[in-house]
């Protein structure tokens, strides 16, 4: 083999029409003493077993091992109750983003407005700010119905843990409506403001 070797290595190269036929007749010699060298190997082996097993069935063994992992773990990946399609059926339109932020940024103009303009004047006009403050904290909850969807939202404020923080902040929004619009109280403007916040 070593001698092939050198041989295969030390032809000297003459002309173009030489090198080809070198090429030509080595390249043919070489596979011709692959096939002889591999025929030889397997003789000397006895059962063509090189390293003492089978690679053949051992990487299709493998390969059955891996197939079978791959398929119960997509199997249980497919029945998680939060699976990919059910996490991007949920994902918003452009249009509900565009409602969301027309919303939000209502919402947090009206508070910016009842915070700088009327709250140092809360004393001579509670009605002003608790209207501002009221009205920037509905469009602030309606830019999330307009994100989840109006049943989803219902949905997720009603739910058994949130409904009395639910009741209370709509409660506390009319009250304020009612208190400033109707019965012009100061305190209770206030009183109702806070419980808002």
């Amino acid at each position: 083999m070593q001698k092939m070797a050198q041989g295969w290595f030390s032809q000297s190269s003459g002309t173009e029409d030489q090198l080809q036929k070198t090429t030509s007749s080595s390249s043919s010699s070489l596979l011709a003493d692959w096939n002889s060298y591999a025929a030889t190997r397997d003789a000397d082996d006895g059962s063509g077993l090189a390293f003492g097993f089978d690679i053949e069935s051992a990487v299709r063994s493998a390969n059955d091992t891996v197939s079978g992992t791959f398929n119960v773990v997509s199997k249980g990946v497919r029945d998680l109750p939060g699976n990919l399609q059910s996490a991007t059926s949920t994902v918003p339109s452009g249009k509900a983003l565009m409602y969301f932020g027309l919303f939000l940024a209502s919402g947090v103009f009206f508070i910016f407005i009842a915070f700088t303009m009327f709250l140092p004047v809360m004393v001579l006009m509670p009605q002003k700010f608790a209207l501002c403050f009221t009205v920037g904290c509905g469009f602030i909850i309606g830019s999330f119905f307009a994100l989840r969807g109006p049943k989803n939202q219902l949905a997720h404020m009603s739910s058994k843990e949130r409904l009395p923080f639910t009741l209370g902040f709509i409660g506390s929004m009319a009250g304020t409506i009612y208190v400033s619009m109707v019965l012009h109280s100061y305190i209770l403007s206030v009183l109702f403001s806070v419980i808002q916040v």
